[in-house]
C-alpha cells in the first residue's frame, strides 16, 4: 500500500474552468491523517463523524474512515472519488461530499482542497470569464452582459481561502459571488445620515468615532453597507491625514472609543501604526477597536510576513495597557461554514494575549436565518474565546441587497431560539442600525408604526435626543427621516418589513421622571442576605445530587465540594457548555477545591466556560487586592 501511495499522482481538471492541478496521493493521505490526529474530535466535526473515526492516532482514525466509506485499505480509491466530486463542484452547485453515506465534514474537505488549490493570495475578478475560472462556474450566455455590469458597478475580489470554501458551501458563495439582482434599484445608496464626517473621520455617537484608514478590502462582501461608496476607488489617507484626525480626537474629550476600520485597516500598516501610536497618547481615549473581516475570509493576512500582525499587536496591546487603554479586534462571521482552523487559531491567539475579539453578525435571509446554524456558529466562536456582540436585523437596505432582507419578526424569532439553546453569556444583542444609530430591540428601542407615506418604511423609537447630537452634529430633528416623539427622544424612519404587526407598540406618553432616593439601609440588608448563601438553586430538571443544579440547557451550577457524580453528569451531556461554581460561601473562600475541579473539567471538551460566583467582588472588592 505504501508503494502505491508514493507513486500515485492525481491529475485533476475542473469541469467548467478547465483549470488543472496535480497532487500526490501521499500528500492527501498525510494531510488528512494529520488533520484527524489534531482536529478529529466531536466538538469540531460533529458526533456522527466522530463515532466513525473514534479516538486514537491519525492513522487509526483514517483506517476507520476508509473502512466505513467502503474503501478498506484503499486510500487511492477513496481520494479518487473525492477528487472526482471536487472537479464537478461549483460555487453555485457544490457537490455533496458524501462517500458511501459518510458525510465528510467541511473542515476535512478543506484540508484536501488546500492541497489541490494551494495558495493564500487574493484576486480581483474584473470580468465574467475570469470569475468563471476562479469559481469553476459556467455563466449562461444570456446572463453574461448583465453580470459584467454588476462586476463593473460593484467590484469582485476573492481570496483563495474563500474560493476553496465556496466550492463546498453555498452559504459562502451567497456572501461573495456577484449576482444579477444587484442591479435592482430598490433600496438606498446610504443607510445613515452621516452626523459628522471630516476627512477619514466619521462620527455617529458622542463617545465613539470611526477612522477610515484604508479604502479597500481583500474580499468584498456583496451585502456591505459601504458597497455604493466611491471609497473603493479613492486614494488611501496619508499619515498626515491620520495625525490630523488624532488631533481632532485630542480636542474632543467626550470621545472615549475609536474604531479603526476601512476597508480593512490591516492592509495599511503605516496608517494603522500611526493611528495606534497617536491615540495611545490621548489621555481620554479608553478603547481602540480594530475592525477586520480578514479573520474569517483572509486569515493569511495575520500569518503573512512572519506573522507581522500577530507579532505586532501583542506588544502594542502591552503599551496600551500600560497607558490604561484597551485594545479590541472586531470581526464578522455569518455562517458556521466560514469557520476555519486558522480563524479559530487567530481568535484564540489574540485572546490568550489579552486582546479581546468580538463578533458581529449581519442577519441574511436564506443564509443564517435559522436558529440551529447560528447556535453552531456562536458556540464554535465562543469556544475559541470570542465575545458575541450584535446580530444586525435586517441586513442593510442597500440597492441590490434585497435578496438578503428579512422581516424584523424573523430575527426576533431566531433570538428566542438562541435564548433557549445558547449560554446566556454568549447571546448577542439583537439590534437594528437606524440612520441615526443602533437600537437594541425592546430595551433601547422598538417599532412604533408603519410609515404613512411609504409602506416599505417603519418608524423606530430610539434613545437618542436632539441634545445628544448637539456637541458634534447638525440639528437632527431637521432631517426628513427623523422626528421628535412625545418623550423628547428621536424616532427614526427605517426601510424594513415588520413581519408581525403585533410588534408595532406605538408611541409612549411622556411621564414624570423618577425621583425616588436609594434606601441605603435596605440595600445593606439585601447585601447581607445575599452573602449568606450565594447559590441560586434553581433546577429545571431532575439532578443527580444537591451539589448540582441545572437552570438551563447549556448551564449547570455546582458546589465547590462537587465530585465524580456531578462531573460525570456534565460529561454525559454535550449540550452543557458552562459550569458555574456557586456555593453557600463565596467562591474566593473555596479556590483550592475549585482549582482542582477546573483541571478535571478541562478534559470535558464540550465545556468551554467556567464561572465563579463571587458577590464579594461587588460588595467587598478589597479582598481581591
Amino acid at each position: 500500500m505504501s508503494m502505491g501511495i508514493e507513486e500515485t499522482v492525481y491529475h485533476i481538471e475542473f469541469v467548467n474552468s478547465r483549470e488543472t492541478s496535480s497532487v500526490a496521493l501521499s500528500e492527501l493521505v498525510a494531510g488528512v491523517t494529520d488533520f484527524l490526529a489534531h482536529f478529529g474530535g466531536a466538538y469540531l466535526l460533529g458526533k456522527t463523524f466522530y463515532n466513525i473515526v473514534g479516538d486514537g492516532d491519525g492513522n487509526t482514525k483514517f483506517k476507520r474512515l476508509l473502512q466505513t466509506a467502503g474503501y478498506k485499505n484503499d486510500a487511492k480509491g477513496f481520494f479518487a472519488e473525492i477528487t472526482e466530486k471536487l472537479t464537478r463542484s461549483t460555487s453555485t452547485n457544490p457537490v455533496p461530499m458524501i462517500v458511501n453515506n459518510v458525510v465528510l465534514p467541511n473542515l476535512l474537505v478543506l484540508s484536501v482542497l488546500e492541497k489541490i488549490i494551494p495558495g493564500n493570495r487574493y484576486i480581483s475578478a474584473r470580468n465574467v470569464s475570469q470569475y468563471e475560472k476562479l469559481a469553476n462556474e459556467s455563466i449562461p450566455e444570456n446572463e453574461r452582459d448583465a453580470l459584467q455590469k454588476v462586476m463593473d458597478t460593484y467590484p469582485v475580489r476573492l481570496s483563495l481561502h474563500t474560493l476553496r470554501q465556496m466550492r463546498i458551501s453555498k452559504n459562502i458563495t451567497y456572501q461573495y459571488a456577484p449576482f444579477l439582482e444587484e442591479l435592482d434599484t430598490v433600496g438606498q445608496t446610504n443607510t445613515w445620515i452621516g452626523q459628522f464626517h471630516q476627512g477619514l473621520l466619521e462620527q455617529m455617537y458622542q463617545n465613539r468615532v470611526i477612522f477610515l484608514l484604508n479604502m479597500s478590502c481583500p474580499v468584498y462582501c456583496r451585502f456591505c453597507f459601504r458597497k455604493h461608496k466611491e471609497s473603493r476607488n479613492q486614494t488611501n489617507p496619508t499619515q498626515a491625514d491620520v495625525k490630523k484626525a488624532v488631533k481632532h480626537i485630542d480636542q474632543s474629550p467626550s470621545v472615549k472609543e475609536i474604531v479603526l476600520t476601512g476597508g480593512d485597516p490591516f492592509l495599511n500598516k503605516k496608517n494603522m501604526m500611526c493611528a495606534i501610536d497617536g491615540l495611545k497618547e490621548v489621555p481620554h481615549v479608553q478603547t481602540l477597536r480594530l475592525a477586520t473581516r480578514s479573520i474569517s475570509y483572509y486569515p493569511h493576512l495575520f500569518y503573512d510576513n512572519d506573522a507581522f500582525w500577530l507579532n505586532s499587536l501583542k506588544p502594542k496591546n502591552m503599551e496600551l495597557h500600560q497607558a490604561r487603554k484597551r485594545l479590541e479586534v472586531a470581526t464578522h462571521f455569518i455562517h458556521p461554514d466560514e469557520i476555519s482552523l486558522d480563524s479559530l487559531d487567530l481568535i484564540s491567539e489574540l485572546v490568550k494575549n489579552g486582546i479581546a475579539v468580538y463578533v458581529q453578525t449581519p442577519f441574511l435571509e436564506g443564509c443564517n436565518d435559522e436558529g440551529p446554524e447560528l447556535t453552531r456558529l456562536f458556540s464554535l466562536l465562543r469556544g475559541a474565546g470570542a465575545e458575541l456582540h450584535y446580530i444586525y436585523i435586517p441586513c442593510s437596505p442597500i440597492h441590490g441587497n434585497s435578496v438578503y432582507w428579512s422581516p424584523i419578526s424573523k430575527g426576533l424569532e431566531v433570538s428566542r431560539y438562541l435564548r433557549a439553546h445558547l449560554s446566556d453569556r454568549i447571546i448577542p444583542r439583537i439590534c437594528t442600525a437606524t440612520p441615526i444609530g443602533k437600537i437594541d430591540w425592546h430595551s433601547s428601542g422598538w417599532a412604533v408604526e408603519r410609515d404613512g407615506a411609504d409602506e416599505h418604511f417603519i418608524w423606530i423609537r430610539t434613545p437618542y435626543t436632539p441634545e445628544y447630537f448637539k456637541a458634534f452634529a447638525e440639528r437632527m430633528d431637521q432631517f426628513d427621516n427623523v422626528r421628535v416623539n412625545s418623550e423628547g427622544t428621536l424616532d427614526a424612519r427605517f426601510m424594513a418589513q415588520i413581519g408581525d404587526e403585533r410588534l408595532f407598540i406605538g408611541s409612549r406618553k411622556a411621564g414624570p421622571a423618577k425621583t425616588a432616593v436609594t434606601d441605603h439601609e435596605a440595600l445593606k440588608d439585601l447585601q447581607t442576605v445575599a452573602l449568606k448563601d450565594q447559590r441560586i438553586g434553581c433546577a429545571i430538571v431532575s439532578k443527580p445530587s444537591n451539589k448540582l443544579s441545572r437552570a438551563h440547557e447549556t448551564r449547570v451550577e455546582i458546589d465547590a465540594t462537587a465530585g465524580d457524580e456531578e462531573l460525570e453528569y456534565i460529561r454525559r451531556d454535550d449540550r452543557i457548555t458552562d459550569v458555574v461554581f456557586s456555593s453557600k460561601q463565596d467562591a474566593m473562600e473555596s479556590l483550592y477545591q475549585i482549582e482542582a475541579l477546573i483541571r478535571r473539567i478541562g478534559n470535558i471538551h464540550h465545556v468551554n466556560a467556567v464561572r465563579l460566583r463571587s458577590l464579594k467582588f461587588n460588595y467587598h472588592p478589597e479582598i481581591y487586592t
